[in-house]
């Protein structure tokens, strides 16, 4: 049914009247209250009038524009509107565009703003421009599943190589214990009774010896008598302390620490050992002397020259001798009493950097590449790994020997367990704690206590005492 179809048009009543016309009472009536059009063809309902859109004569619509208000002529069973009204060229507005001005009739420039495809929704991320990226907001690199805080001392092996040293991992890594101490760099290290004697750097910059122990107590020794230098080497018996500090020069205290007198005797000493009451020293020049019950050092003669000194408890001290090209010729033990026994070392390859480590018949040396170690068969073997040695400790009675192993490429210490069986695998890793240039993760000194199944491990990245499972 068209608006203009003239026939039903008449029928109906005035909408406004006409001049020469009666006065049609409803004239007066509000807009609202106009009765709209019969029933008829057109399906339009009359029964009330409060739902009727307003009469298009009103709207003073032209025939051109009807097409957004009538219906086609031509439609079809499905009612499209008219195709003139779908059609949206290029000059005409699209419909995620504005047609006219905003709200208040102002004009913002989204006229000029460009069509860009592909907004973020913002399900991804921020992207408001004072939304800030925090921290908490990234997954966690180092998260503990516990809850714990990770110790600066440690490196986090997650993004780090997964095989330092070239390496697997032991299936249960040496846990750290004990409270973090104030040394940096640490230079050396003494097991005692109840903790360890440290000898480093304090945060105050000045060289002194620390009593530490697991529980986290800390005490400077008085050391009366002995220089604020680095200390280069400790030994620890009873109440017998032995410093050797960098320069070469020995002091030996009586009292625990509390004071300390130098022990030259024209001894410049490289490393010292305590063993039963003697106290058995490698030169610089590379030659052994001992003295017992603290009275002159002697020197004791030996076949080739002594390359590394290591302490056996009360059994007494172990040195190993190499030729003019660092190919062991014998293994020294020296008693006590100052008597000294001596046997082929029958090794199979040149001693490495001048580190010897022993325990019973067990002794171990770095070789070229890792080390070579006696077992309690008397056997040698090679045990290869990358990086340098610098520090070993027996950490049993059956053979289990930690390597320190320096990493230059990263800065960092590897400790390798090598097993009883023979097992190799990285327990414990660890890197420099500060800034400093002069720093490093080198490990300089290491001592096992048996009592208390701890590993005291001393370098450029302060002490840590790790337990050995």
């Amino acid at each position: 049914m068209s608006v203009h179809d003239d026939d039903e048009l008449d029928e109906l009543p005035p909408l406004d009247g006409d001049p020469g016309d009666p006065e049609d009472p409803r004239a007066e009536s509000d807009l609202d209250d106009l009765v709209g059009p019969a029933g008829g063809a057109d399906g339009l309902d009359d029964a009330t009038g409060e739902d009727d859109p307003a009469d298009a004569s009103d709207l003073e619509i032209d025939e051109g524009d009807r097409g957004w208000l009538g219906e086609s002529p031509d439609a079809g069973d499905l009612d499209l509107g008219d195709p003139e009204g779908l059609d949206i060229g290029e000059d005409e507005p699209s419909f995620v565009e504005a047609e006219e001005a905003g709200a208040l009739g102002g004009d913002f420039g989204l006229e000029d703003v460009p069509e860009v495809a592909g907004l973020d929704s913002g399900e991804e991320g921020p992207v408001d421009a004072d939304e800030e990226l925090r921290d908490a907001d990234l997954p966690s690199l180092d998260a503990d599943d516990e809850g714990e805080d990770v110790d600066p001392v440690f490196i986090e092996d997650s993004i780090t190589a997964d095989q330092p040293l070239g390496l697997p991992w032991a299936e249960q890594p040496f846990p750290r214990v004990g409270a973090p101490v104030g040394l940096v760099p640490a230079t050396a290290v003494a097991c005692v009774a109840r903790g360890a004697l440290v000898a480093g750097r304090t945060e105050t910059g000045n060289f002194e010896i620390l009593r530490v122990d697991l529980e986290g107590q800390t005490q400077a020794l008085p050391a009366v008598g002995l220089p604020r230098a680095e200390v280069g080497e400790l030994s620890v018996e009873g109440d017998m302390v032995a410093a050797v500090l960098g320069d070469g020069r020995l002091l030996v205290s009586l009292d625990g620490g509390a004071t300390f007198q130098p022990r030259a005797g024209g001894v410049i000493a490289a490393d010292a050992r305590l063993a039963g009451g003697a106290l058995w020293v490698r030169t610089s020049a590379r030659s052994l002397a001992v003295s017992v019950e603290s009275g002159p050092f002697q020197r004791r003669s030996v076949a080739g020259v002594v390359a590394a000194l290591a302490g056996d408890g009360q059994a007494g001290v172990v040195a190993l001798t190499v030729d003019d090209a660092g190919a062991p010729v014998a293994l020294l033990r020296g008693r006590p009493d100052g008597t000294i026994e001596g046997r082929p070392a029958g090794a199979p390859e040149p001693c490495g950097p001048e580190i010897v480590a022993a325990r019973g018949e067990c002794v171990a040396y770095p070789g070229r590449r890792g080390v070579v170690r006696r077992g309690p068969d008397l056997v040698w073997r090679a045990y290869r790994w990358e990086g340098t040695v610098t520090a070993l400790a027996f950490v049993d009675g059956v053979g289990s020997l930690v390597a320190a192993t320096y990493s230059d490429a990263d800065d960092t210490t590897g400790l390798v367990l090598v097993d009883e069986a023979g097992k190799i695998s990285v327990v414990a890793r660890l890197g420099p704690a500060g800034a400093d240039v002069e720093l490093d993760g080198r490990t300089l000194s290491m001592a096992c206590d048996d009592a208390r199944g701890v590993l005291w491990v001393a370098g450029g990245f302060g002490v840590a005492a790790l337990a050995i499972r």
